[in-house]
Parts: C-alpha cells; structure tokens; sequence
C-alpha cells in the first residue's frame, strides 16, 4: 500500500508544479543597473499565456504609471514585446500580472536601474 500511495505522489506532485507557466526570461533583468536605455520590456513564459497587465514606474516619480501600449496583446503568447516610451536615467520598476493555461492568475516584478 505504501508503495501504491509513494507511486501516486510522484505522478502527482510534477503535475501540480507545472500547472501555472513560469516567467522564463524577463527584460531588462531584476536588480541590474543599464548604461545604455532599454527601449523595450521582454517577458517570455513556459507556455502560452494572456497578458492582463503590466505596469512600469519611475521611483522618483511617487509611483506615476508611464504609458505602455498593450492593444496588441489579446491573444495567449509565450513571448511579449513592449515597447518602453522615452525614460531619463533613474530607477524603474516593471510589475505585470498573466492569465495561466489552467486559468490562475500569475505575477512577477522587475526593478533595474538606468546610469
């Protein structure tokens, strides 16, 4: 029976671990100072997900929104390209929110620095 139920638990246990996609690869990268002015924000995720929201600020700015075109992000993708309107040298931070295939909502941040 012990054998039954430890078969179960490895059968279930990577199921339950892949049942939200995972950020691959974000950009600009968390805690990394630019010298040179990111034009635009990369995410890449496991497997196909819908972009609900992200948000880049300036942290001198008390937390004032920049705005992001996301009206051609309605379909489920592996990868979003974003462009980033015009920034000055400071500190920025990146927050976005992603639909899962399995329907849970999923979200990271992003903070770097432009020198």
């Amino acid at each position: 029976m012990l054998k039954i139920f430890i078969s179960f638990l490895f059968i279930l246990i990577p199921t339950l671990s892949y049942s939200h996609s995972q950020l691959i690869k974000i950009l600009p990268k968390n805690n990394v100072v630019y010298t040179k002015i990111p034009t635009e924000i990369k995410l890449k995720f496991r497997s196909k997900v819908k972009l609900v929201k992200i948000d880049l600020k300036k942290n001198s700015d008390k937390g004032k929104k920049l705005k992001l075109d996301l009206s051609s992000f309605k379909q489920r993708s592996k990868n979003f390209t974003i462009p980033i309107p015009s920034i000055s040298e400071g500190k920025y931070n990146i927050s976005w929110r992603a639909l899962s295939p399995d329907g849970h909502i999923i979200k990271g941040r992003s903070k770097f620095e432009v020198k």
